[in-house]
C-alpha cells in the first residue's frame, strides 16, 4: 500500500530495498502496470520503425519510461527527430541538449532507423522491459516520500559517473549532491561554471567508486529532504539541521562526510 505525504524518506528508501520482493509483485500487480505490459508483449514485435513506435502511444510511452523520458510523451516532433538522427552527427539534436537520458536513448533506439527486425531480438526487447519496470518500479516507491526515487535511482547509477558535468548534467544526480552537500536550491540559479567550479571543489567523482560513500550520501540527501520537508517547530532535533550563517547550506555545514577536497 502506498502513503502519499512527506513521511520519513530513508525509512522507505531502506523498505523498498528489504521488501523487494513482495514490494515488487505488489508494483508489478497494479492494473495499469498489467495493461501495459500485456500491450507491449503483443505489439512490441510489430513495431518495425521508428514511424511505427511513434504511432504506439502505449509502447513509445514505456520506451521512454525505460530511460526516465516519460514526461515527454507528449512532444512527438522532438522524440522523433532524436530518434532518428544520428547521435554521432555532432549537429544533431540529442547532442545539442546534452542530456544523457535523451543520449541514452538515442543511442539505444536508432538502429532501429536501418533495421526493421530491431524489436525481432529478444535482447532489445528484455532492455526496454528492465528499464522500464526499473523505472516505473522507482516512482512507485517515490509515493511513499519525497526523495525515495531519487535516492535509487542515484544508488544505480553514482558509480558510472566520471565527471561533475555529469552530474550537473542529470537533475536526479544532481538534486542527490546538492541536498546531501547542504547547498541551497538556489545553487541551481548559478551559470553552469560557476556550479561547476563550486562542486569540484566539494566533490571528489571517485568517492562514488565506493558504495559506501554512495550510501553516505543517499542518507544525507534523505536526512536532508526530510528536514526541508517538515515544521521545525514540531521537532525541537530538526532545528539542529536548519539553514545557518548566510542561509548558504540547507543543513549543518560542517557535516562533509568525505566528499571534500
Amino acid at each position: 500500500m502506498q502513503v502519499s505525504g512527506n513521511n520519513n524518506p530513508l525509512l522507505y528508501y531502506k523498505l523498498a530495498y528489504e521488501l523487494k520482493e513482495s514490494q515488487t509483485k505488489a508494483f508489478e500487480a497494479q492494473p495499469t502496470v498489467v495493461r501495459d505490459l500485456v500491450t507491449f508483449s503483443e505489439d512490441i514485435t510489430s513495431i518495425r520503425s521508428v514511424d511505427d513506435l511513434m504511432k504506439n502511444r502505449v509502447v513509445l510511452n514505456m520506451v521512454l519510461s525505460a530511460f526516465q523520458l516519460e514526461s515527454e510523451i507528449d512532444k512527438p516532433a522532438m522524440v522523433e527527430k532524436i530518434l532518428t538522427e544520428s547521435p554521432t552527427n555532432e549537429e544533431s539534436l540529442v547532442n545539442r541538449l546534452a542530456e544523457p537520458r535523451w543520449t541514452k536513448l538515442a543511442e539505444a533506439l536508432h538502429p532501429l532507423n536501418s533495421d526493421p527486425d530491431f524489436f525481432q531480438k529478444q535482447d532489445n526487447v528484455d532492455a526496454i522491459l528492465t528499464g522500464y519496470k526499473t523505472n516505473e518500479y522507482e516512482k512507485y516507491q517515490g509515493e511513499n516520500a519525497d526523495g525515495v526515487r531519487e535516492a535509487m535511482y542515484f544508488k544505480r547509477l553514482a558509480g558510472d559517473v566520471e565527471t561533475v558535468t555529469q552530474i550537473i548534467a542529470d537533475k536526479a544526480l544532481m538534486r542527490v549532491v546538492r541536498v546531501g552537500l547542504g547547498l541551497p536550491e538556489s545553487f541551481q540559479g548559478l551559470s553552469f561554471d560557476q556550479q561547476l567550479e563550486r562542486l569540484e571543489r566539494m566533490v571528489d567523482v571517485e568517492d562514488f567508486k565506493d558504495p559506501e560513500k554512495i550510501d553516505e550520501m543517499i542518507d544525507r540527501f534523505l536526512i536532508f529532504t526530510q528536514v526541508n520537508n517538515n515544521d521545525p517547530t514540531a521537532n525541537p532535533m530538526l532545528s539542529l539541521f536548519q539553514p545557518i550563517g548566510n542561509g548558504e547550506f540547507v543543513g549543518p555545514a560542517p557535516l562533509q562526510i568525505d566528499f571534500s577536497v
